[in-house]
């Protein structure tokens, strides 16, 4: 009877193990992967399913929180209006993403599914680099810049800095509280990884270069005080970057990324963080990466066509520059394929007027532009 009740539970096992090879093999994927699976609340996080307090302060997102580790979720409860903030971050980063890649063969395509920018996040690419540190960057940004605006219960403008910075300033004002950004950045969006893998390591490496980018950026600001604006003395304090200047900086760091291995320097089981010392460049002739440099360990797939298995849209119907000798021009982002050229008539706001008090007036102009598109 003991052997029957075994032979049953091993088939049971066998079944079970079946289904998930079933399951890995229809989504493209040999395991699943959580990292950046926490980006998907970008697609949920509306006025319509965020509950708020009685100060009318955002709190949990519900019912997508399903998207978010047990670890995310506390961190969010114990940081009421914080989740805004995050959602937020998110959209900037994205927005920043397709604006500096418009002109390349990878755009950064996203969709509306909690799987935000696809299949590229299985990958060790660069391209994988640059989406990791610009959400990031995105959320400690919209963070740090939440926390001096007040919208998050739990944390303030940044008061370290007081009294006197020279000779005719000193310390005041608000600033952005970039530390509490970096913090909870870090552990918010580093709690989405698992593992001791390259993967990990470069995941984590790219996390805190977005994180130390928004860090670095920052910028001294003053207000001048004294009669008839003579200026005195001034109150300084510091304030975040536009996220256009972390991103052309994080796209720079894209342009020159470190190909890296893992590097099995002893054992990192004490440590929950990447050890950098553990990322050595592929090339022993390459310097190490430095904390603010993004890492990836394999090659970019060929963004040229539609390949399903690795989530690539292919660049058919891009418009491109037919004069650009760039990346943007027709030969390059068409991949020696063509293009054809139609034209279009387009219809702008044009020969507006400014009128006391208070609002502006404009005619609408039509022109017929030459557009030229992929083959």
């Amino acid at each position: 009877m003991w052997s029957d009740i075994m032979r049953v539970l091993a088939l049971l096992l066998a079944v079970k193990a079946a289904c998930v090879l079933l399951v890995s093999s229809l989504t493209g994927t040999v395991a699943v992967n959580n990292s950046g699976r926490w980006w998907g609340i970008v697609n949920v996080a509306s006025s319509g399913n965020l509950l708020t307090n009685s100060k009318n302060v955002q709190l949990v997102l519900d019912p997508s929180l399903a998207l978010l580790s047990r670890r995310q979720r506390k961190l969010i409860r114990q940081n009421p209006g914080i989740l805004h903030a995050i959602a937020a971050g998110l959209h900037t980063a994205i927005k920043e993403c397709k604006w500096q890649f418009r002109n390349r063969r990878w755009n950064c395509p996203t969709t509306h599914s909690p799987n935000v920018f696809g299949k590229i996040v299985n990958r060790g690419c660069r391209e994988t680099a640059f989406v990791f540190a610009i959400t990031s960057a995105g959320v400690t940004h919209a963070v740090a810049r939440s926390c001096s605006e007040g919208a998050i219960e739990s944390c303030t403008c940044d008061y370290r800095r007081r009294g006197p910075g020279g000779p005719d300033w000193h310390w005041g004002g608000c600033s952005d509280n970039v530390e509490f950004g970096r913090m909870f950045g870090r552990e918010f969006v580093d709690s989405s990884e698992r593992g001791r893998d390259l993967r990990y390591l470069t995941n984590l490496h790219n996390n805190e270069a977005g994180r130390m980018t928004v860090a670095s950026e920052m910028q001294q600001e003053c207000k001048c005080h004294g009669m008839s604006g003579s200026c005195t003395v001034r109150t300084c304090w510091m304030r975040l970057p536009s996220f256009r200047v972390v991103g052309d900086f994080l796209k720079d760091r894209f342009d020159g990324a470190s190909r890296v291995i893992y590097a099995n320097k002893g054992s990192n089981r004490a440590s929950h963080r990447a050890d950098p010392r553990h990322l050595e460049p592929e090339n022993p002739a390459h310097k190490l990466p430095s904390a603010r440099d993004l890492v990836y360990f394999e090659k970019s797939p060929n963004f040229c066509s539609y390949n399903g298995k690795t989530g690539t849209h292919g660049t058919s119907g891009r418009t491109c520059n037919s004069s650009s000798p760039a990346l943007d021009g027709c030969e390059l982002l068409c991949c020696g394929r063509g293009y054809k050229t139609r034209m279009e008539q387009v219809t702008e706001r044009c020969h507006c007027t400014f009128h006391w008090c208070c609002h502006v007036s404009c005619l609408n102009c039509t022109s017929t532009q030459t557009v030229h598109q992929c083959l």
